[in-house]
């Protein structure tokens, strides 16, 4: 991985989109509860979502924030260079207190190994809210499945290295490619709390319009803030997005009725879509065309459209997208709707990722024999040479030579009559030694006639 891979911290998604870490840093309880309903245009309520947590040393609190980061960033890099299994973080305290730029003391020690128990006895229960594979699903995971304390020789020392296991559930969802790679640089420069929390989120809801609106109520409970004042919520809104606007994450927000929105300056990654401004667009009329859509409603486009930026901004190139969009078309049956493919696009990787295999062994295959023909044919250019060498020495030597031949045939298969095929390559092989022999005769001569 290349080095600035280590700038960068991987956050799995359901954790960005919940409110688990709270926003002070002191423990506040033991157990929370939140949940969400969202109703149709009549007022009845179509779907609702709950997220419990469970934490018996207490609710994860901004520090265990961080901590818990830090612990991904270096699990980011480490999971490239597959140093170790792939659920597995290796690393020392000094590490974790380096990467927060925290001093390294006693003090801070036991505070950072605080942060590991608590967040090892936290568990979160996900009912209808943990998004899998496109549906909202039942899940009960844990930040950090495990945490472990060993020794390890450095040098002529030993030093304490803490390894941390991962919730399985948590890792295949990373697996899948549902995670974000936040800016660490960027993260740490803001303050702590609801600054770096409001920084996760929003870089989950870049969208290709460059923007973000969600209702201040909402977003003060997914974010979380205790209070439910409005005139409170926007203060402390106010104030968080001063700092997000001074690190250029945003450009700037404003209030419309009960809702805020969010002005992105663009990343380089939605800069380079934007070069070609009707790519999106194209892609996803050229699916609808494909799977025989004579009539591409505007709203087929673009929802098409946040479907393909998304997986852009999920880290998947142009080139993934394009091949599973095809492969989506060429091998699932009734497809309707673009937005099955963020449920087919690792099933069409890992195909192509088999054919790419495939396609390379052959190329090797192919290399393999094209170097067998260029030594053949070496090899049969030299027995030329060699059968002229032959013709031009005197009589006797040639047949000193040929009766040598069969003799050497005959020792290797005494049970066997030398064919004209055999015995040129034993006559060959006796010239090659007889060449040898004279080069390095010439040059014991040289040496002498030197030493003289």
């Amino acid at each position: 991985m290349k080095e600035e891979g280590r700038e960068f911290t991987l956050i799995e998604g359901n954790l960005l989109e919940s409110p688990i870490f709270a926003l002070s840093d002191k423990n506040i309880g033991k157990r929370a509860e939140y949940q969400w309903q969202y109703k149709n245009k009549l007022g009845n309520v179509v779907e609702e979502e709950k997220i419990s947590i469970e934490a018996p040393l207490g609710l994860p609190i901004s520090f265990d924030q961080d901590v818990f980061n830090a612990i991904m960033k270096i699990y980011n890099y480490q999971k490239e260079t597959g140093e170790y299994n792939k659920k597995e973080v290796h690393f020392t305290d000094y590490e974790i207190a380096k990467t927060l730029q925290i001093p390294f003391e006693s003090a801070r020690l036991k505070r950072i190994r605080e942060s590991y128990n608590r967040m090892v006895h936290t568990t979160i229960a996900f009912e209808k809210s943990f998004l899998e594979s496109g549906e909202k699903i039942t899940r009960v995971v844990h930040l950090l499945a495990n945490v472990e304390h060993y020794e390890k020789k450095k040098g002529d020392r030993e030093i304490n290295i803490t390894k941390v296991i991962l919730d399985d559930i948590l890792i295949n969802s990373i697996e899948r490619r549902y995670f974000k790679l936040i800016d660490f640089k960027k993260y740490i420069a803001l303050p702590s709390g609801l600054p770096r929390r409001l920084y996760e989120y929003l870089e989950k809801k870049k969208y290709q319009k460059s923007y973000f609106e969600i209702g201040i109520r909402k977003l003060a409970q997914r974010i979380p803030l205790k209070t439910k004042k409005m005139g409170e919520i926007k203060k402390v809104l106010d104030k968080a997005n001063e700092k997000l606007k001074e690190q250029k994450i945003i450009d700037r927000w404003k209030y419309k009725g009960d809702n805020i929105v969010y002005y992105f300056l663009k990343s380089e990654r939605f800069k380079e879509v934007e070069k070609d401004l009707f790519y999106l667009e194209n892609l996803a009329r050229t699916f609808y065309e494909s799977i025989g859509v004579k009539k591409i409603s505007s709203a087929q486009i673009s929802n098409g459209q946040v479907v393909l930026q998304n997986l852009i901004d999920e880290g998947y190139t142009r080139d993934e997208v394009e091949f599973s969009l095809k492969w989506t078309v060429d091998n699932i049956p009734d497809v309707h709707s673009i937005g099955i493919l963020p449920h087919t696009i690792a099933q069409a990787l890992g195909d192509k990722e088999s054919q790419d295999k495939i396609e390379k062994m052959k190329k090797l295959q192919q290399q393999e024999e094209q170097r067998e023909q260029e030594e053949i044919k070496k090899e049969l250019e030299l027995d030329k040479k060699l059968g002229e060498k032959l013709k031009k020495l005197p009589k006797k030597e040639q047949e000193e030579i040929e009766t040598l031949a069969k003799q050497n045939f005959t020792k290797k298969f005494p049970n066997l009559e030398p064919t004209e095929r055999s015995l040129r390559f034993e006559r060959n092989s006796i010239m090659r030694k007889l060449k040898q022999v004279g080069i390095q005769n010439r040059a014991g001569k040289e040496f002498d006639s030197k030493k003289q």
